[in-house]
């Protein structure tokens, strides 16, 4: 019995400093199997799906409060951001907004709009199936803030329950009194949109940071631990897509059907030519069978005609009719031929042609009229033109004529 292969994901996201691929099966926990530099990474040509997972500078993650029916809270998101001032589509692949928890008519939500920027990866030979945001690939502790690095950026994430509601990065480079007071400003903002809930701690993913002054600062308590490993984004849980990606995907698409047709193209060209060459090889086979019976038959036909000739010899003396002398007899017998000069005389059984000269224009005429009406001449059907007179008052003549085969 064959086995099922197990589908493999590969999943891309930005590390603490440098691009990492992890793989691994739909909602489960990933085992990390390469990493690359800080200004781009590539997928492999193993995956059977490919999902990427952007930075937070690639997105905007807004909460808000949106007052409607659920059907329409899409719309309301789009009006929400227009009203903020964020100018992105309006497409799903652009913009993702899922509720969170609702209450006396009014949904709180989270906004996840991508922002219009290259996207990271080295070689596009390979594409992705999924855009996610990276914070969404890891499992957030509840109602916390959790601070931790993206390409050594540092960023803050917040959570309403287990859910993600809020990350961006911070300006400052390191977790300082700077660090925290940007902090503090965004709970405050959060605080004024009504969005934001009781919260409980602080986690660090990040070896940085006196926790005594962030409990101090912020009022939360905070603990230290390891980023945990990421898990792999079930199928279907996203359907953003940067344009880039979507306008590449089109350019592969027509670049495959190019290919297709080229090869096509080649392949009726290349069975034309065989058909070509197959009718040609033929064609080529039959004249050398063809050659070879002539081949076979000159020399029967050559000996027939060696037998045609040795019988024309005998002939005379088997038929007398078809001896020369006798046809040449036949020519002088008519009375007017005392006078006639023959110039030319040719007989063959099958012809008879002469020429002469007579000393006038009548006997000519005479001669020629005899030789048609002689009865044993008259199988050749002499005939010719009318004598031709010359300036001494003589006349010239010609005769010819050949027998008649009866078709079979």
């Amino acid at each position: 019995m064959a086995r099922t292969r197990k589908t493999t994901s590969e999943l891309l996201l930005p590390g603490a400093s440098v691009w990492q691929s992890w793989t691994g099966a739909d909602g489960e926990l990933c085992q990390q199997t390469g990493e690359f530099t800080a200004e781009g990474s590539r997928f492999g040509k193993e995956a059977t799906r490919r999902v990427l997972a952007l930075p937070s500078t690639h997105f905007w993650v807004l909460p808000a409060w949106l007052k409607g029916e659920t059907e329409h809270l899409r719309s309301m998101a789009l009006l929400h951001l227009e009203r903020m001032g964020v100018k992105t589509n309006e497409d799903e692949a652009s913009v993702q907004v899922r509720s969170i928890t609702g209450k006396e008519g009014a949904n709180l939500a989270r906004i996840l709009a991508l922002k219009d920027q290259p996207v990271p990866l080295s070689d596009t030979t390979y594409l992705p199936d999924e855009v996610t945001h990276h914070a969404l690939c890891y499992p957030m502790v509840q109602n916390s803030i959790t601070l931790f690095r993206e390409l050594g950026r540092l960023v803050v994430a917040i959570t309403a329950g287990s859910q993600l509601i809020y990350c961006a990065p911070l300006s400052s480079p390191r977790l300082d009194d700077h660090a925290l007071a940007e902090l503090n400003n965004i709970c405050l903002q959060l605080g004024f949109q009504g969005v934001l809930g009781r919260l409980e701690s602080i986690v660090l993913w990040i070896d940085e940071g006196d926790l005594g002054k962030i409990q101090r600062v912020t009022g939360l308590a905070p603990f230290r631990c390891d980023m945990p490993a990421p898990t792999m984004p079930p199928r279907g849980s996203s359907l953003l897509m940067p344009e880039e990606l979507v306008l590449e995907r089109q350019r592969q698409g027509t670049r495959s059907r190019t290919r297709f047709l080229a090869m096509s193209f080649g392949a009726a060209a290349a069975a034309a030519i065989a058909l070509v060459a197959t009718l040609t090889a033929f064609a080529l086979k039959e004249r050398n069978m063809l050659r070879e019976k002539v081949a076979e038959l000159m020399p029967r036909a050559s000996r027939v005609m060696d037998h045609k000739r040795a019988w024309m010899e005998a002939a005379p003396a088997v038929d007398p009719t078809t001896w020369p002398q006798r046809m040449l007899l036949h020519c002088m017998e008519p009375e007017s031929s005392k006078e006639a000069l023959l110039t030319h005389w040719e007989w063959t059984p099958d012809m008879l042609s002469l020429m002469g000269r007579m000393p006038s224009a009548s006997l000519a005429l005479e001669y020629t009229q005899a030789l048609k009406d002689s009865e044993a001449l008259a199988h050749f059907g002499l005939d010719g033109p009318p004598p031709l007179i010359a300036g001494d008052q003589s006349a010239t003549f010609e005769m010819k004529g050949g027998v008649a085969h009866e078709e079979e």
